[in-house]
């Protein structure tokens, strides 16, 4: 009787833990969002003061004020050795 108690509790075991490990499987995930790659860029500094981000990816050039606070520009390059096209000034 006693290794029969045994059997059903064992079984039972292996029931309940197969039945959990699915459950947190289809658990949601967190998804962490990649961060983004920086290096990409390259920075121009001006004798006004101001600094410029240009992105080569892209095409754009982003001017910032002398305290890096306020993005003042953007510039768009299309084709090399014509003018920038204004994004917003």
């Amino acid at each position: 009787m006693k290794k029969r108690n045994v059997a059903w509790s064992f079984l039972g075991g292996i029931v309940f833990g197969f039945s959990l490990a699915l459950c947190l499987a289809a658990a949601d995930k967190k998804v962490q969002s990649p961060t983004p790659d920086w290096s990409r860029l390259k920075l121009v500094a001006y004798g006004s003061g101001a600094t410029g981000v240009f992105d080569p990816q892209t095409g754009k050039l982003y001017l910032y004020d002398a305290n890096v606070e306020s993005c003042y520009a953007i510039r768009e390059l299309k084709t090399l050795g014509e003018p920038m096209v204004r994004i917003r000034n």
